[in-house]
């Protein structure tokens, strides 16, 4: 953090002055990070439980699209939100955990919310569950096998259940058909380890 901000160790204390406080600076920093990508607002960016007026798929897709772009990142350096949430889960810091946790808790409830718009409150939990550890174990996976490639096609995946299955599911019964996935991204990136046919 010193090297970064130009500031000499013994000054961090004048901003920072225990872990705890600049943890929950990096916390925000990374949430609003992700509530301006999925927002689209750089005023704002938070990943606030207020619901949008726009359709429940559309506010889930903006995450997904989000993650799809950091494909190339995540291959190198994997989910910040997960890598810092689980490493200083590591350390039985009682101070710090709440605050490591909070970077994905806070994610998995912003899903939550998103999913109760249409969606029983067990069913909205069990998806938000279903889509926040597909994209952190996509991570993982991509960054230990160097392979953008899997972000890519674990999203299309996603996008694939939500459309037919989850709110298709809910369409269907108010007479509507399920909105067909957009994504090609899948089909265009293949697996490193796929062979020319």
């Amino acid at each position: 953090v010193a090297e970064q901000s130009g500031l000499l160790k013994g000054n961090l204390a004048y901003y920072f002055k225990t872990k705890p406080d600049l943890l929950r600076a990096v916390t925000e920093a990374r949430q609003h990070a992700v509530g301006v990508a999925i927002s689209g607002d750089s005023s704002g960016g938070s990943l606030s439980l207020d619901v949008s007026d726009a359709p429940p798929l559309a506010v889930v897709e903006r995450l997904l699209a989000h993650v799809e772009t950091s494909a190339p990142e995540l291959a190198v350096m994997g989910c910040p939100l997960g890598s810092l949430s689980t490493e200083l889960g590591k350390l039985g810091d009682d101070d710090l955990h709440p605050q490591a946790a909070a970077l994905l808790t806070g994610l998995l409830e912003w899903l939550r919310a998103q999913f109760a718009r249409s969606c029983t409150a067990e069913d909205a939990m069990r998806h938000a569950e279903h889509v926040l550890t597909c994209l952190q174990g996509a991570a993982v996976v991509a960054q230990a096998s160097r392979d953008p490639g899997v972000v890519i096609r674990q999203v299309d995946g996603l996008r694939r259940w939500l459309t037919c299955e989850v709110f298709g599911k809910e369409r269907s019964k108010s007479g509507s058909s399920a909105p067909k996935p957009t994504s090609t991204a899948a089909r265009a990136v293949p697996s490193k380890r796929s062979k020319p046919q």
